[in-house]
């Protein structure tokens, strides 16, 4: 990969570190303690190694095995979903469609199917209350050893551009096999101010697990013009992480929304891992009001700052070097480093843990 896309890379993972990654919690009961720049610089590097070992936490979990033995080949690991387009397909024969103008069929297409491997159909007995679905989870599987259960769905209508679109507002889905839970999806309390040209989701909770890792979403309005994001991540070794999003717009005419450089007022949060936190905020108004903003309106109109313990380490600036984009970090002793230096082996690293998939 060029270096460009590099320092790109490295600019996502510096803040997905702190954001969505699954750093392992390593916070003390002696409270803060100050630390030199030489302690910060190794609890970032050590942030960098736990996240990497969640990521092989996750690679090495039952929901990466059933994805890997249900969609890749197994002969050169390409992806390929035609066995399970093939089971969908043929139940779509047999039964009707899943979804019809844009509505998922869910209390239509209640019952219990299991996946006949001798004359490759689906045969159904009635059940009131889900839609499951029994089948291999491999391609010539010999057993139904994959059961997916769909056992509450609602929603409403929305608009869009003038367009209906049925988007759910509860849903609670659950995926096994071999009687294990590999993945589960719990939706609710999904509500929207409805226009007719934007439909605004103003509340969603959202949990799903991919095991071995808990997620939580929640999404609330908390007046016409703010909402907040929060998420959490955790698994049961500790690996952990949190953000809270906070986002405001121009006005609360949603119904014209357009474009983040029309609509959009600010955003700020926390992203936190263990005893790493960033705090950031950014005006976005200011920002886009330039055609071609610079690093220093960037940085005039943005701040983001590093915490370890509850500790400020340092701030992360914007710039540009020979035209390209780069991220830095300045150490409270006024040292300066770019971040490639602990994001530089990114790709390799992904490339590492991920080498089942990628190929």
């Amino acid at each position: 990969m060029k270096k460009f896309g590099l320092r790109l890379l490295g600019l996502v993972a510096f803040l997905m570190i702190i954001f969505n990654s699954c750093s392992k919690d390593n916070s003390s009961d002696n409270g803060p303690a100050p630390t030199t720049v030489a302690q910060d610089k190794e609890n970032i590097t050590n942030t960098f190694n736990d996240f990497y070992s969640c990521l092989n936490t996750l690679d090495d979990g039952d929901f990466s095995s059933f994805l890997l033995y249900s969609l890749f080949n197994s002969t050169d690991q390409q992806y390929d979903d035609s066995y399970i387009r093939y089971l969908m397909d043929q139940f779509e024969l047999q039964y009707g469609a899943v979804v019809i103008e844009d509505k998922l069929q869910f209390d239509n297409r209640k019952g219990t199917y299991t996946w006949d491997q001798q004359s490759e159909t689906w045969t159904k007995v009635s059940n009131s209350s889900a839609v499951i679905l029994k089948f291999p989870s491999r391609y010539n599987g010999t057993s139904n050893d994959g059961e997916l259960t769909f056992s509450a769905y609602t929603d409403m209508s929305t608009m869009y551009d003038a367009i209906e679109y049925w988007l759910p507002t509860s849903a609670n889905l659950t995926l096994k096999r071999d009687g294990n839970l590999v993945f589960s999806l719990n939706l609710s309390n999904v509500t929207f101010d409805v226009g007719t040209n934007f439909s605004m989701p103003i509340s969603a909770n959202i949990s799903v697990f991919t095991t071995p890792f808990s997620h939580t979403f929640k999404w609330e309005r908390t007046s016409s013009t703010d909402f907040r994001l929060t998420y959490d991540s955790s698994t049961p070794n500790g690996c952990t992480t949190n953000s809270v999003t906070n986002i405001k717009l121009n006005d609360a005419d949603y119904g014209n929304i357009t474009s983040v450089k029309e609509d959009l007022r600010t955003v700020s949060g926390t992203l936190t891992e263990g005893n790493l936190k960033v705090v950031y905020a950014i005006n976005v108004q200011s920002i886009t009001a330039n055609e071609n903003p610079t690093p220093s309106q960037i940085n005039n109109y943005s701040d983001a700052e590093v915490f370890y313990n509850n500790v400020k380490i340092g701030d992360l600036t914007y710039d540009e070097i020979e035209g390209q984009s780069e991220i830095f970090i300045t150490y409270s002793d006024g040292s300066r480093e770019n971040i490639d230096i602990y994001v530089g082996d990114f790709e390799n690293q992904i490339n590492a843990i991920f080498s089942n998939y990628i190929n």
